[in-house]
């Protein structure tokens, strides 16, 4: 009889087998584009803060003439774009570079200061 048993449960796991095979397949692919995507979301955080640290870094060497007046920091949606394929080789559009810019100044608290970027709102004013 266990000559039975064995042949039975070999038999239903060759049966089964295929089924679980793609199971965990596809677990393994979706998971796999799930790492890819938060590997390159952390890469364009990573770009957007150096390009937000390099422009604080040149608004504090600028010569100031009147210290009453606030510090003026510069930076573009272009230098996101720039420091993303230079750094990681990402492509990335000027709409995602400039949510990502003005996500991570309201992170790092930035929005407060005097900020000049190269996007305009009409309704929010300058952004």
């Amino acid at each position: 009889m266990v000559p039975y048993v064995l042949l039975g449960t070999a038999l239903l796991l060759s049966l089964v087998s295929p089924w679980i095979h793609r199971r965990v397949r596809r677990h393994w692919a979706e998971r796999d584009q799930r790492v890819a995507a938060e590997h390159r979301r952390l890469q364009l955080v990573n770009a957007t803060d150096w390009a937000i640290s390099m422009s604080v870094r040149e608004s504090l060497n600028r010569q100031v003439t009147d210290w009453r007046a606030p510090r003026i920091m510069l930076i573009s949606a272009a230098d996101v774009t720039r420091r993303a394929e230079d750094d990681f080789n990402l492509q990335i559009s000027r709409e995602e570079a400039h949510a990502l810019l003005m996500n991570r100044l309201e992170f790092r608290g930035h929005l407060q200061t005097t900020l000049v970027t190269d996007d305009h709102d009409q309704q929010e004013g300058t952004t």
